[in-house]
């Protein structure tokens, strides 16, 4: 069976299996892809990386653009490729610049300012904010696609985005063997940006120029990766490595965070009790502050139950990266080969009955005392390869909806294709995310 449809369908197509045997599978670009939601064996595949390496992209589509583009880099890799990306890059999501995300937030709301009480595409609107805040925060780089959207680096981005994901090449895998010229091309001239920012920061490191923006909290990620390769301890990246790890990191944390701003939009939007508990607490925390403190973010409990059920219910990453096993697996009564592309399936792992009590109802307070066994949440990954980015894009996510809240009352419009249910778009690169939502945001009176 082979579905390119949204997660939320595949996992009726096999719940029954899955719910029973644990694994299942699945037809996917030409072969038999095993699909697993048994919490026992995801403990095994995301603790033991060496039995359980990652599937790399030039083994799983020599061809494909995407290998192209991405190559190596710090999420697809292994052994000691992937601890030398990862010494180098773990530094650089510890000192993150939350100026950069509260500047994009003031700059949002002003946007905001000129709708008042119309449907807003939050889909949309959040994409263009994630790009921008994360171009900033990684690498130093306005896309500036808040205000232009049409200008010439994001249309590039989206294009090469969405060619790369295009179901016809997964359908079809042998139309990778047809040359794309353009999209060649516009790769070429994303590498480029990168490229030249990568020697400009290498330049930067060489004045110590970036030694003064670490010491005044003013770097970027990437400053804090070319700092990092200059330490005699670490083993350094090449400039092609760094790049193809602003590549992944754009793609990785765009698509995510932008979708589950929208996700817990809608679900706040369609759920008022907790629209209104969340704002209470936003008021109650932060005073007169229009965005909150690294502090007072730990005080938004409710704020994060709900940040935590909204990536339950609608993981941005429906299922994580192929793992190939290295040798045969003996489970319950099944044999797994050796080089068996297993994934580790979280829409089902989330909805499943076995983890959770009412698995489709929207319930933050599930994780009021983190009740619920270990790996059944799978929000940013799990074990030891779990999501670099999860610290940016939870701060990213509060920051973004106490801007909001605090001065807007969102609603679901109602003529709405999701007034029954969230419509899923099958995933594009990896990620999962809605059919375009419009919202409405009514001004506050305060």
């Amino acid at each position: 069976m082979y579905t390119n449809s949204g997660p939320d369908k595949r996992w009726e197509d096999i719940r029954e299996t899955l719910e029973k045997e644990g694994i299942g599978r699945i037809w996917f670009n030409g072969e038999w892809i095993l699909m697993v939601t048994d919490l026992g064996l995801v403990k095994d595949i995301l603790t033991k990386t060496d039995l359980y390496p990652k599937a790399l992209l030039e083994e799983s589509f020599p061809r494909s653009l995407v290998t192209k583009y991405y190559g190596t880099n710090v999420v697809f890799s292994n052994g000691e490729d992937w601890k030398r990306h990862r010494r180098i890059a773990n530094p650089s999501f510890r000192n993150l610049p939350v100026h950069v995300f509260v500047e994009f937030a003031v700059k949002f709301l002003d946007i905001m300012e000129k709708i008042d009480n119309e449907p807003i595409e939050v889909n949309d609107i959040m994409h263009r904010l994630t790009l921008d805040v994360l171009g900033k925060a990684s690498f130093g780089f306005d896309f500036n696609n808040l205000e232009d959207p049409k200008n010439v680096y994001v249309t590039t981005y989206n294009e090469v985005i969405s060619e790369m994901s295009s179901a016809l090449y997964f359908l079809f895998s042998f139309l990778e063997y047809l040359p794309r010229t353009e999209t060649i091309k516009k790769i070429a001239k994303l590498n480029k940006l990168y490229d030249d920012i990568v020697e400009s920061k290498r330049r930067s490191m060489e004045t110590g120029e970036i030694e003064k923006k670490i010491n005044n909290n003013s770097a970027d990620l990437l400053d804090h990766m070319v700092n990092a390769c200059n330490d005699p301890e670490n083993q350094t990246l090449t400039s092609d490595e760094l790049r193809r790890d602003i590549a992944i990191f754009m793609l990785a944390g765009h698509d995510t965070t932008a979708n589950a701003l929208a996700t817990v939009l809608y679900l706040l939007a369609i759920h008022k009790d907790a629209q209104k508990k969340v704002r209470e607490e936003i008021l109650r925390v932060l005073g007169d502050d229009l965005t909150p403190s690294m502090e007072q973010q730990k005080e938004l409990k409710y704020m994060n139950m709900v940040i935590n059920e909204n990536l339950r219910l609608y993981p941005p990453v429906a299922h994580l990266p192929r793992r190939v096993p290295s040798q045969d697996i003996k489970f319950r009564n099944h044999v797994i080969p050796a080089k068996t592309p297993i994934v580790i399936f979280i829409y089902g792992v989330h909805h499943s009955s076995k983890n959770w009590e009412d698995p489709e109802k929207f319930i933050p307070e599930r994780f009021e005392n983190e009740k619920h066994e270990h790996y059944a949440w799978l929000g940013f990954g799990g074990g030891a390869r779990s999501c670099l980015g999860n610290n940016f894009s939870l701060i990213e996510q509060r920051i973004t909806l106490c801007a909001l809240l605090r001065k807007y009352e969102v609603s679901l419009p109602a003529d709405s294709i999701h007034k029954d249910r969230l419509q899923l778009e099958p995933p594009t690169s990896g990620t999962m995310g809605p059919s375009p939502i419009p919202l409405i945001f009514k001004r506050r009176t305060e």
